[in-house]
């Protein structure tokens, strides 16, 4: 278990704070509460992946095989809370001692109605899309998203102080970070990935070599956002200042050619609410790679405009369909295409994705059976999560579920994944 030496101090700062403010209260909001889980979940290959070694659905090279054990703890009281959630894990994929993964630890500090600070680590998310996103540049582990894990790993923890101010229907909240958290990405161990300068879908040994931005104040992220309501609608606004999520820049070392993480800032704004009979939401969002802010160098990402709309509607008898468009346009697109020959360009000016999601529940809403896919319109590749849940009881749940992937280009994002597909099961005991 790794936590950097500073978010250490502001958390055992917070906690001292905690236990200050609670000497003497006599009003305590509510008792300390303990809860968990303990899950096991294993994932299967539904075909042969040549990068990783020829493994298919016989070899015992799983994408996915663990127990993991959850605890939660939380106190409350008026002038603050506290909440740590910490897991316990045996991974016999990746062949590690059963290690701690330290979810959230944070202290929340109400200092007045209109002010509280919320400081440690922490899961953070904000916008309105389904497993989409324009504004919402927190960090996310596609590793776990694709080897079957619960939707809630799809955000991993990250290193944060956030404030809060409260006025006249509005909400304004900042979050900073000493140091840069990039997605979490597949490394060859559990998903082979697309090798750029190889041309080709590895596995670990040959991945790309990847440089990360080193954990310290120089390399820090600020988020913002601004938050309201005006009539049945909720509206934001939002801003960003740090790096790409994901390596999208190339140097070139004496070593060889090794990806990087650009500098990036954006603006932008969602709005959500009902229009008839639907839930409708939109995004849109302004990318500036900082750069290469004028788009010339080939070797760096272009700025891009990203955006969404979406619909959501309830069928009745516990069917719930919904549906989103999502859009990327790169700006400066004669500059970034006369990097490559002719007819090599890698992707096109304007790039969509469509999504779809079917729920129902059966069986007094114990059995929940639910379809989320993705179709690149113009990537040429696809994404579906099939997914069945039953609740056996009120602490024995059982998910059997898919992720398949294929696509006609080995650089997009789900072609690149396209001998990865596979399918799991996780049976959860909660207490």
């Amino acid at each position: 278990m790794k936590v950097s030496q500073g978010i250490f101090k502001l958390v055992v700062g917070g906690v001292a704070a905690f236990v200050l403010l609670s000497v003497n209260k006599q009003d305590v909001v509510a008792a300390p509460v303990l809860a968990g889980f303990v899950e096991g979940a294993q994932a299967l290959r539904v075909e042969e992946n040549q990068a990783l070694g020829g493994v298919d659905l016989g070899d015992r090279v799983y994408p996915r095989s663990e127990l993991r054990a959850q605890i939660t703890a939380r106190d409350s009281h008026d002038m603050g809370s506290f909440f740590l959630r910490m897991d316990l894990v045996s991974d016999a994929t990746t062949s590690e001692r059963t290690h701690i993964d330290l979810r959230e630890a944070y202290v929340k500090l109400y200092l007045a109605r209109w002010l509280d600070v919320k400081v440690g680590r922490q899961v953070a998310t904000w916008g309105t899309g389904d497993l989409v996103f324009a504004n919402d540049l927190f960090a996310k582990d596609w590793e776990a998203f694709f080897t079957g894990l619960d939707d809630s790993y799809l955000k991993p923890p990250q290193d944060l102080a956030r404030i809060s101010f409260y006025t006249k229907g509005v909400t304004a909240e900042i979050a900073a970070s000493q140091h840069f958290t990039p997605d979490a990405l597949p490394d060859g161990t559990r998903l082979s990935v697309y090798n750029p300068f190889m041309q080709a879908s590895v596995g670990a040994s040959m991945a790309p070599a990847i440089h990360r931005p080193p954990r310290n104040g120089a390399h820090s992220e600020f988020f913002a956002r601004v938050s309201g309501t005006r009539g049945s609608f909720e509206w934001a606004l939002y801003g960003y200042r740090g790096f790409w999520p994901t390596p999208q820049a190339v140097a070139m070392e004496e070593s060889g050619p090794q990806l990087y993480y650009p500098r990036l800032a954006s603006g932008g704004a969602s709005l959500r609410g009902p229009l008839g009979s639907f839930l409708v939401h939109a995004e849109g969002a302004a990318y500036i790679s900082r750069d290469d802010p004028e788009g010339d160098d080939p070797l760096v990402i272009n700025s891009q405009i990203r955006g969404f709309i979406g619909l959501e509607k309830s069928l009745g008898s516990d069917w719930t369909v919904g549906s989103q468009y999502y859009a990327e346009q790169i700006l400066d697109y004669e500059k970034y295409s006369a990097g490559f020959e002719s007819g090599q360009v890698p992707f096109e000016e304007l790039r969509s994705t469509a999504t779809l999601r079917v729920t129902k529940f059966l069986l007094n809403q114990d059995l929940q059976l639910s379809l989320f896919g993705y179709w690149g319109i113009t990537d040429e590749d696809w994404h579906m999560r099939p997914t069945l849940r039953y609740r056996v009881s009120d602490s024995v749940a059982a998910t059997i579920g898919a992720s398949l992937l294929d696509g006609d280009q080995p650089q997009t994002m789900f072609g690149q994944f396209r001998d990865n597909s596979n399918i799991y099961a996780r049976v959860r005991y909660s207490f």
